[in-house]
């Protein structure tokens, strides 16, 4: 299981990982899996009444995915209520050197 961030289209890169630190050892690539969405706020409504768990995390939402069924599910589910929704890397560019 776990969080996927809910990000804005628009801005699909997360600025900073709040109070989480990137990992000591990942090969120098490194990549946070998330929603993409045109309207944040109505997709997390649309989640969390078809009982997907959010949680508040650093200004933001996630909703947490059991597995890749479920992550389509989610995909789905927003694609039907008419949001625009993809799974996508909401780190992009993030480097540690």
């Amino acid at each position: 299981m776990a969080d996927y961030p809910i990000v804005n289209r628009n801005q699909p890169q997360l600025t900073s990982l709040g109070q989480g630190n990137l990992p000591d050892f990942y090969m120098e690539d490194f990549s946070v899996l998330g929603l993409c969405v045109n309207d944040c706020d109505l997709a997390a409504d649309i989640l969390k009444h078809h009982r997907f768990a959010l949680r508040p995390s650093h200004g933001s939402m996630t909703v947490q995915i059991k597995d890749a069924f479920h992550a389509a599910a989610a995909v789905g589910l927003l694609n039907e209520h008419g949001l625009a929704c993809e799974l996508a890397d909401v780190a992009l560019g993030m480097y540690q050197g």
